[in-house]
């Protein structure tokens, strides 16, 4: 945590718990903001847009790295299984001040640590435990501690992130960062490799080498992720869900998603429903 706490950290302003049954959200991003999900599903939207699912034990960082950047309307949103019974979420929400160049600077606009990483990385997993003790007994001394916590807290998270990054190929990071904020786009492996400033030959093995499955495999097993989460959380046509993951026909978005799941859309949605809990598609890596 060292070299974090060396560079110039921005002022904690405010800290606060919100909970209760979804759907419900929380604007985010301006001023800088850092997110914990204690309970319940949320997922990202950018611009009106979901961009990133978050599950319980997840820690997201959003706003830093944007200055002279155009400005994104960014909101956390919870939301409940279709068909079960809204159980309560939770979330622990802290902001900056703006710190142009601070500690946040250079980061990706967001940052997202995954519950393993976050059970990892001791001593964050500390003072998420303690802010959230602090804040679950509203009084003003709890409040002073809960403030307290704010710096250590962006420490702790810019320390893991830090090292997760180093231990990442961080050319092959740029690649993901640019699939994962377009997933529709029509990626191929030689636009990917310029992107990492990298040969055709060395980003595939690269990319093989830390991912497991090859650049465009990711891209489709990406696509399907997000395409099983529309169709489980929503009400949209097959055609709208098809044209959000990057397929320009329902027919060819229909046969990809039974080749990757076994199931043809419109039986899976309502399979997932009657069910309760949406079917997950084995998860994707997150970019350092």
């Amino acid at each position: 945590m060292a070299d974090e706490m060396e560079r110039q950290l921005p002022r904690g302003v405010a800290v606060s718990r919100r909970h209760g049954a979804p759907p419900w959200g929380v604007s985010a991003g301006d001023p800088p903001s850092l997110h914990v999900v204690v309970q319940g599903s949320f997922f990202l939207a950018q611009d009106g847009a979901r961009v990133l699912g978050i599950e319980p034990g997840d820690v997201v960082l959003l706003g830093a790295g944007t200055r002279g950047a155009a400005p994104r309307e960014h909101c956390l949103r919870c939301v409940a299984p279709s068909g079960a019974a809204s159980a309560p979420a939770e979330l622990l929400s802290a902001t900056y001040a703006a710190e142009p160049d601070g500690a946040l600077a250079g980061l990706a606009p967001v940052v997202h640590l995954p519950a393993g990483e976050v059970r990892r990385a001791q001593g964050l997993s500390a003072v998420v435990s303690l802010l959230r003790a602090a804040l679950a007994e509203p009084s003003a001394g709890q409040e002073r501690l809960a403030r307290s916590l704010l710096e250590p807290l962006l420490a702790y998270t810019l320390h893991c992130h830090g090292r997760a990054a180093r231990a990442f190929d961080r050319r092959v990071a740029r690649a993901l960062q640019l699939i994962q904020e377009k997933p529709a786009a029509r990626w191929t492996v030689e636009a990917l490799a310029r992107a990492a400033g990298l040969s055709r030959a060395a980003f595939a093995r690269r990319f093989l080498a830390e991912l497991g499955v090859p650049p465009l495999r990711y891209v489709a097993e990406l696509r399907m992720q997000r395409a099983a989460e529309l169709l489980a959380e929503g009400d949209r046509s097959l055609a709208s869900v098809a044209a959000e993951v990057g397929y320009d026909s329902e027919f060819a978005f229909s046969r990809a998603f039974k080749r990757h799941t076994g199931e043809a859309p419109g039986a899976f949605r309502r399979r997932s429903r009657s069910q309760g809990a949406p079917f997950r598609v084995p998860p994707v890596r997150a970019a350092a």
